[in-house]
């Protein structure tokens, strides 16, 4: 089940939207949604600007005196987003209140915002992040950071109104451990959804009998669960496989799409693989992402 829901907030415009899929993933299991603003520590600042100096007609100290007054501003942004959020679903006047079982808070430290996500997620069951601009402060590359270094799930969602997540889940199957972990993880998700279907694509051409046959197979497995999963085997399109996949789940009214994210290296979690990118790139559905 998921209980413990955490929800980085940075100050920028999706914080709204991390919050209300957040609501919408923890209403079902009266979850606990923690909201968490990492504001950047003062050596945090000072390295920012020494990177952001080349370049740049401001002084250092110009640099670091503007990075303290945007990261001031991003955490009065942060707790803004939070207590329009709070009045919107919570009838109480103090934080830490209750609707309908669900419970929030919010919590403020100073750090370094990536790696201070990645510690505090180690004790959620699941983390709620917003897409960010590729510079963004939570970049796919800091999504990556975070997945692989906290061990836990992260529910990718795309800025815009979502009245409903997970009753129809598609799953991104792949005869690998990544996309067999992330079907575990989804679980409790995948009980609770009204279809699920099961998409494998044939990267190296148009046969999709082998693709067919594992996503049927998983189907199988699913079916000893109580699941009525659809198994469906395609084709690599012109503009790739992650493009053939995310149009069907479409098609097929997916509203999460559960991915195993790959990386190309495991000494180091900087860059997901090429797929994974991909579909974090171009595909506009929530997705739930484990490593």
């Amino acid at each position: 089940m998921l209980k413990n829901l955490l929800v980085p907030l940075t100050g920028f415009e999706n914080d709204r939207s991390a919050l209300e899929a957040a609501f919408v993933m923890g209403f079902p299991f009266d979850a606990n949604i923690e909201a968490l603003h990492v504001q950047p520590e003062p050596m945090e600042i000072v390295l920012a600007a020494a990177k952001r100096q080349f370049g740049s007609k401001m002084s250092n100290k110009e640099l670091v005196l503007s990075l303290k007054h945007e990261a001031a501003s991003r955490t009065q942004l942060a707790k803004a987003a939070f207590e329009q959020f709070f009045q919107r679903h919570f009838s109480a006047p103090a934080f830490g209140s209750s609707a309908s079982g669900v419970t929030t808070s919010w919590r403020q430290m100073e750090g370094n915002p990536v790696q201070d996500t990645v510690a505090e997620a180690r004790y959620s069951d699941l983390v709620v992040l917003a897409r960010a601009p590729e510079h963004g402060q939570f970049s796919p590359d800091s999504v990556a950071h975070i997945l692989v270094g906290c061990g836990r799930p992260v529910l990718l969602v795309p800025e815009a109104e979502l009245d409903a997540i997970g009753s129809t889940v598609a799953i991104a199957w792949k005869e690998k451990a990544e996309a067999a972990r992330a079907v575990t993880a989804a679980m409790p998700l995948l009980k609770r959804a009204k279809k699920v279907v099961i998409l494998t694509v044939d990267e190296e051409g148009s046969d999709t009998t082998r693709s067919t046959r594992s996503a049927q197979r998983l189907a199988g497995q699913l079916a000893r669960h109580g699941l009525a999963a659809e198994g469906h085997g395609l084709a690599a399109e012109p503009q790739g496989a992650a493009a053939a996949l995310v149009r069907k789940g479409k098609e097929l009214g997916a509203n999460l799409l559960v991915l195993g994210a790959y990386s190309h290296s495991r000494v180091r979690e900087l860059v997901f693989g090429g797929f994974t990118r991909t579909v974090l790139k171009n595909c506009d559905l929530p997705l739930l992402l484990l490593h």
